[in-house]
């Protein structure tokens, strides 16, 4: 059984109950790691705490520089890490290996960002100073989700520890390898205690996380109902959450564009990583005058993906992470076509051994059907016609979640209307729906609170304090 990462030392689990960690694509079982303690979380915080007073008082560019080394063994180490990400995940070879890639620049970007960020002051009497100063949130714990196990962990991770935090991980108990394998690997290149990992389940490990009184702050990304009560537990405490949930993100598709390229881009938009990203388009809203020709160009570009182990060559699309995930969008597509949905491809798992399920087309939907008012996070693409663009905005917004909304168009005023009127904490125009280089967002709705990414998310990650400075009393 995989054994924890604590204080840079393997530090077997307090649990003797395993988990299973399976390959998607083979069914296989890769390992196990623990379900995880409150004993094991108790040990990591104590490490964490230990260490956070000196590696908060080092400078900035001292933490750039153990953040540029970290970037560095990444890089040299991706095909190892990029074929331990496919095999846990199941995502094609080539989007581990850009993962890997991304992980690393942003190792580096936070270690910038945080030599670089500015406090405040004010004109003060002669004799004395007025300014403000940031300092370190403590402890921070950071709980990360299984479809982008390296990106989203490394990270949140620099993001934390560039600007004098220490960090407990978790990473998803259905993708902890990869993960383990880089705490070993990297971050055992900081002092002891700086960064700690402990493996296990919500329960297990991750609540005892939240719940710590010594942990400071926490930073999830992940489902809205964990992340539901994941808010309440850090109310009741007074403590900072970070939260990046649910999505359920809309693309508009109007009469201006050219049909085969706005199909491309909607299946990049929809069935990248198998539709498994926070940020995935679920909902197009196309334009009645080119509905028909869009979808029969949408369908026949989806039956031609090729679908298979990510470790094989030219794949672009590989399995969902698991049977409980699988299981999820075969009944939420069932249901919807029972409720007179009409599908033009895909719409049932693959008969082979894994647990894939094809880019799935599917019309006649309404807005109460599942495929529509549940976030799927599979390859699934509901289109649905429109008349006019106010009708299309209203459609857009007419959802709890706003994390994402993209608009495919070459009109200027639509752009602009859509930019300023649409709903959600990343609005991208004719642009996929991932991060924008250097940008920054936060979520609106039930998709989360915080901002994420860029200078923003390290101020979430400090405090700041007004400092007035007498010479004398």
């Amino acid at each position: 059984m995989e054994s924890n990462w604590i204080g840079n030392r393997s530090v077997p689990s307090e649990s003797t109950d395993a988990l299973a960690v399976v390959n998607p694509a083979t069914e296989e079982t890769l390992g196990e790691i623990p379900r995880g303690s409150a004993g094991d979380v108790e040990q990591a915080v104590a490490a964490a705490k230990a260490a956070q007073r000196d590696w908060g008082g080092l400078s900035p560019v001292a933490r750039r520089a153990a953040l540029y080394e970290i970037s560095n063994i990444l890089l040299e180490h991706k095909e190892e890490l990029a074929r331990l990400n496919t095999i846990e995940m199941g995502k094609p070879l080539f989007l581990s290996r850009n993962e890997i890639i991304g992980a690393a620049t942003a190792a580096r970007q936070f270690g910038e960002l945080a030599v670089h960020m500015r406090s405040g002051s004010q004109q003060a009497a002669y004799g004395e100073l007025n300014f403000q100063q940031r300092f370190p949130r403590g402890v921070v714990g950071v709980i990360v989700p299984w479809n982008y196990p390296v990106a989203l962990g490394v990270e949140n991770v620099s993001a934390a520890i560039a600007v004098g935090n220490t960090v407990v991980w978790k990473p998803s108990e259905k993708t902890p390898l990869t993960s383990r394998r880089i705490a070993e690997l990297a971050f055992a290149k900081l002092p002891p205690g700086v960064v700690n990992l402990v493996l296990g389940n919500g329960p297990g490990a991750g609540q005892p996380i939240v719940d710590h009184p010594d942990v400071s702050a926490i930073l999830f990304v992940g489902s809205e109902a964990t992340g539901r009560r994941i808010g309440e537990s850090c109310g009741r405490s007074l403590k900072k959450a970070i939260l990046e949930l649910g999505g359920k993100d809309p693309l508009i598709i109007d009469e201006t564009v050219d049909i085969e390229k706005a199909a491309a881009f909607t299946i990049d938009a929809a069935y990248f990583n198998a539709g498994q990203l926070c940020t995935a388009t679920e909902r197009i809203y196309v334009a009645r005058q080119i509905f028909e020709p869009f979808v029969e160009a949408l369908t026949r570009q989806s039956r031609a993906i090729v679908q298979d182990d990510g470790l094989m060559d030219n794949v672009g699309m590989g399995p969902i992470v698991d049977r409980i995930q699988l299981d999820k969008i075969v009944e939420q597509v069932d249901r919807s076509v029972a409720a007179g949905a009409v599908l033009h491809c895909g719409g049932a798992r693959l008969d082979r051994k894994g647990w894939f399920y094809p880019p799935t087309v599917i019309t006649g939907v309404t807005a109460s059907q599942p495929v529509m008012a549940d976030e799927t996070f599979g390859p699934v693409a509901p289109c649905v016609p429109y008349d006019d663009f106010d009708e299309a905005l209203a459609l857009a917004n007419d959802h709890r979640y706003g994390l994402a909304a993209v608009l495919c168009s070459t009109s200027a005023p639509r752009s602009l209307k859509f930019l300023h009127e649409v709903r959600a904490g990343m609005i991208k125009v004719n642009a996929p729906p991932r991060k924008a280089p250097g940008g920054t967002s936060e979520p609106v709705g039930a998709s989360g609170i915080g901002a994420g990414y860029g200078q923003e998310l390290l101020l979430e990650l400090t405090r700041q304090s007004s400092i007035q400075w007498k010479p004398a009393i």
